[in-house]
């Protein structure tokens, strides 16, 4: 795969709009009430919304090997944790990039569009009487059914012709195609 395929393929992947956008707005929350707090204390009319009093004689008395302070220390880290793993893994793909004659240009398709195709073209082979397929991953696993009994010439036709299609898409990545074929009783 070369270097522009990848990266077309990374471009294309989803950003995790609504963990950051949540955590945004949590910690927008959490920065308006510490202002509010510090400009009313500052003009002389402590706001009281948290009760700082009892938090401040709380914090001087906890040592750092209280249960409560643990509690919240480890509680804090895995929110942290959580939230640097939401922000670097990648979402699950939903579109897939195929490969145009243009290195500048990226251009996608569905995964469930790239299925319908596929199902399709499976569907248009001899002695196949209805089929659908899934992309899941890099991997194309398409279902058909036929009226003959001996489903292994049929199974390689149907396997044939996607993996024509597919090459005529020319997608970014390998895609393996598992076909599976159901015949007459």
């Amino acid at each position: 795969m070369s270097a522009r395929g990848r990266g077309g393929a990374r471009f294309l992947r989803p950003k995790r709009k609504v963990p950051a956008a949540i955590a945004a707005l949590v910690l927008l929350a959490a920065g308006l009430l510490i202002a509010v707090q510090a400009l009313s204390a500052l003009f002389g009319h402590p706001a009281r919304i948290v009760p700082y009093d009892r938090v401040a004689d709380w914090a001087r008395a906890a040592t750092w090997q209280d249960n409560a302070v643990m509690a919240s220390a480890g509680a804090v880290a895995i929110v942290g944790v959580l939230l640097i793993l939401i922000g670097t893994v990648p979402g699950r793909p939903r579109l897939v990039a195929l490969r145009s004659g243009d290195p500048d240009m990226i251009i996608s398709t569905p995964r469930r569009m790239l299925a319908r195709v596929l199902g399709t073209v499976a569907a248009q082979v001899d002695g196949v009487r209805r089929a659908r397929a899934r992309v899941r991953g890099r991997r194309v696993t398409v279902h058909a059914g036929t009226d003959l009994r001996d489903t292994a010439a049929v199974r390689e036709r149907v396997r044939v012709a996607v993996e024509d299609e597919l090459a005529k898409l020319a997608p970014v990545g390998r895609y393996t195609v598992k076909t599976k074929v159901r015949g007459a009783p």
